[in-house]
């Protein structure tokens, strides 16, 4: 099993077949040679040794696979439902999400901040505690109101689906159905 380096299949496939042959040659053939990783996912089929491919994010999607080039923001689906808690002033907004609701990775150029608000895609995420995160609203027209929800794409939404026990699907503004992480608390 290996997560290979992004953007370096040939390598390491040749490493997955020469890990093969090693084990072959010791008696211990692999059934399964699994490999994954969501930015190189639709160029899998390139690496002959693999006999399973475990695609992660691909599923939800979130800035840092926008940031790698794999999609673009509209191809997110894992928002995180967020309120507007404070207001301290003009340019300033505090949400009630911090780090336990949307992890604090760090996303690649041109990307900045913790997250993107989808209604107010010129705010930027600047500060993280574990409950509450810190919005410049400097670059935005329109500024959300104290009480007011918003809907953040997580830089990392891996993350994000291993903090919390449910996750809705919504449709516009139904939800059509809740399901359960259930993979959550698994880590042994």
């Amino acid at each position: 099993m290996t997560y290979p380096p992004r953007g370096n299949i040939a390598q390491a496939d040749a490493w997955l077949h020469k890990a093969k042959a090693a084990l072959e040659s010791a008696g211990l053939p692999p059934k399964v040679i699994s490999s994954g990783g969501t930015p190189d996912m639709y160029r899998a089929a390139e690496g002959t040794a693999t006999t399973e491919y475990r695609p992660g994010t691909y599923i939800y999607s979130d800035r840092m696979q926008v940031a790698f080039g794999v999609g673009t923001l509209d191809d997110c689906a894992l928002t995180v439902k967020a309120t507007v808690v404070s207001r301290p002033n003009v340019n300033r907004a505090v949400i009630d999400s911090g780090s336990k609701a949307l992890a604090a990775d760090a996303v690649p150029a041109p990307y900045t901040g913790y997250g993107h608000l989808v209604e107010y895609p010129n705010a930027v995420i600047i500060a993280l505690s574990e409950e509450h995160a810190v919005v410049d609203l400097s670059a935005c027209v329109d500024k959300p109101l104290i009480g007011d929800t918003v809907r953040v794409i997580p830089n990392h939404a891996c993350v994000v689906t291993n903090l919390f026990d449910m996750v809705y699907l919504v449709r516009g503004d139904t939800v059509e159905r809740e399901a359960k992480i259930t993979s959550r608390g698994n880590m042994r």
